[in-house]
C-alpha cells in the first residue's frame, strides 16, 4: 500500500523530501493521499478494495455510535460523551467521499505546487526558514492528535489489565462484541478507524498549511522582483527605452502574478468543502468536548487533549487564512508602489509610458480583491471567523452548564 502512494517530485525530477507530519499522512491514510501515475492492475484493485473497506468500517462504528447515542439520550453526561466520536465520524464518511471525487484534482495541484510554487531550502534558506515559522502550529497539532490516541490507547491498556472488556470508543451494537474474536476484531476497527480520522485531521491542515505558506511566499517575491527590476533600470545610465524594459518586466510580474492567482482558486476550490464541514462541525464539538471536560475531567482526561487540539486546530487555520489574505491584500499597492512613476519621469518616449501607466493601472485592478479561503463562499476562513466559532462554542457551553 505505501508503495501506491504518490511520491511529489521537484521540477528538476528530484523527489521531494516530505515533513514528517505530511510522510506520516501520506503512509498511514490510504483513501485520501493520492495514488502514483501508472498503477498497475493488481494496485487498482487493491486501491479499490481499501477504499471500499474504509467507508464499510465507517459506516459500522457510525452505526455503533448512533446506538450509543440512543439509548443514553436521557442522560445527558453519557449522550455527550459519544457525540464527539460520533460527529468525527459523519465529518470522515462525508470528507472521505469528497475527496475520492478530487483525489485525482489533488495530485494534478500538488505536481503544480511542487514544480513552480514550492522553495526548495537549498534554493533560499531565509524564505524556507519563514516558511517554517509559520508550519510550528500544524506541527504541534499533529503531535497532540498523536497524543490523543495514545491516550485511548492508554485506556485501554489499563481496562484490559483490569480484566474488562471495553470498546475504545463509547459505542453500542446489537451483538455481544465482548465474545471471542468478535472483541478482537472490534477493538482492531476502533483502532484503525481512530488512526484513519485522526490523520485526516491533521493531514488536511499540514497540507493545506504548506500549500499556503509556499504561496504566500511567492506572492511576497514578487513585491522584490519589481522593485529589483525598478532599482536596476533607474540605476542604468541609458534611458533610451526604460518605459518600454520596465514594462516587460512589469509583464512578466503580472503574469506570474496571474498564474498564482490560477493557483490559489484551485487551491480554494479543493478545500472549500472541507473547510466548510470541518468549521461547522468544529462549533458543536469543542462545546461538548469543553462540558465533558468540565464535568468529569479527571474520567475523561482524553477529552481535554481533544478539546486543546481542536481549539488550537480552528486558531490556526484561521491565523493561515489571515496570513494568506493580508499578503494578496497588498498587491494593488506593490504595484502602485513598484517605482513605475521614477520610471515615466526619466523617459522621454511617451507613447511607451502612456502603456506603462495603462499596465499599472490593469495590475492594480487585477489585484482589488484579495484571495480569502472560504468554506463554500459562505465564510472567509481567517482569525476572525476562528474567532467568532470559538466565542459561539464557549457561549453554547455557558448555556449548558446552566441547563444541568
Amino acid at each position: 500500500v505505501i508503495s501506491m502512494r504518490y511520491q511529489p517530485r521537484l521540477k528538476n525530477g528530484e523527489l521531494v523530501k516530505l515533513s514528517w507530519s505530511l510522510n506520516l499522512y501520506s503512509r498511514v491514510n490510504p483513501v485520501m493521499w493520492p495514488r502514483k501515475d501508472n498503477l498497475t492492475a493488481r494496485e487498482r484493485y487493491i486501491d479499490k478494495f481499501l477504499i471500499l473497506l474504509a467507508i464499510l468500517i465507517h459506516i459500522f462504528q457510525a452505526t455503533g455510535d448512533a446506538l450509543y447515542l440512543l439509548n443514553n439520550v436521557k442522560d445527558v453526561e453519557e449522550f455527550s460523551v459519544g457525540i464527539p466520536t460520533a460527529l468525527l465520524q459523519v465529518e470522515g464518511i462525508v470528507r472521505y467521499l469528497e475527496s475520492l471525487q478530487y483525489r485525482d484534482e489533488l495530485k494534478q495541484l500538488l505536481k503544480r505546487f511542487y514544480r513552480s510554487i514550492y522553495v526548495p531550502q537549498e534554493s533560499d534558506q531565509r524564505v524556507f526558514s519563514q516558511i517554517s515559522r509559520h508550519l510550528i502550529g500544524p506541527r504541534v497539532i499533529t503531535v497532540l492528535y498523536v497524543a490523543t490516541i495514545l491516550n485511548y490507547t492508554q485506556e485501554f491498556v489499563v481496562n484490559i489489565i483490569a480484566g474488562r472488556r471495553e470498546l475504545v470508543y463509547k459505542q453500542d451494537y446489537f451483538f455481544d462484541v465482548t465474545r471471542m474474536p468478535t472483541y478482537i476484531i472490534v477493538i482492531a476497527i476502533n483502532f484503525w478507524i481512530g488512526i484513519l480520522i485522526v490523520s485526516m485531521l491533521f493531514g488536511d491542515l499540514n497540507l493545506l498549511a504548506e500549500l499556503l505558506m509556499h504561496l504566500n511566499a511567492c506572492y511576497r517575491q514578487l513585491s522584490n522582483d519589481l522593485r529589483s527590476a525598478a532599482s536596476h533600470l533607474l540605476e542604468s545610465e541609458d534611458t533610451t527605452k526604460i518605459a518600454a524594459d520596465y514594462r516587460r518586466e512589469l509583464i512578466k510580474v503580472l503574469k506570474r502574478n496571474m498564474d498564482l492567482n490560477d493557483f490559489a482558486a484551485n487551491l480554494d476550490k479543493l478545500f472549500t468543502f472541507r473547510l466548510f464541514v470541518s468549521f461547522a462541525i468544529a462549533a458543536i464539538l469543542l462545546c461538548v468536548l469543553l462540558f465533558i471536560s468540565y464535568k468529569t475531567p479527571t474520567d475523561h482526561m482524553v477529552f481535554i487533549f481533544w478539546f486543546i487540539s481542536k481549539f488550537i486546530e480552528q486558531l490556526t487555520f484561521g491565523y493561515l487564512g489571515s496570513v494568506i489574505y493580508e499578503t494578496t491584500n497588498k498587491l494593488d499597492v506593490m504595484y502602485y508602489c513598484g517605482g513605475w512613476e521614477q520610471i515615466v519621469h526619466r523617459s522621454d518616449d511617451v507613447q511607451e509610458n502612456i502603456k506603462l501607466m495603462k499596465l499599472v493601472i490593469l495590475s492594480i485592478e487585477l489585484n482589488s480583491t484579495p484571495f480569502s479561503l472560504t468554506g463554500l463562499k459562505y465564510f472567509s476562513v481567517t482569525l476572525t471567523s476562528a474567532v467568532k466559532i470559538i466565542q459561539g462554542a464557549f457561549s453554547y457551553f455557558t448555556f449548558l452548564t446552566s441547563m444541568s
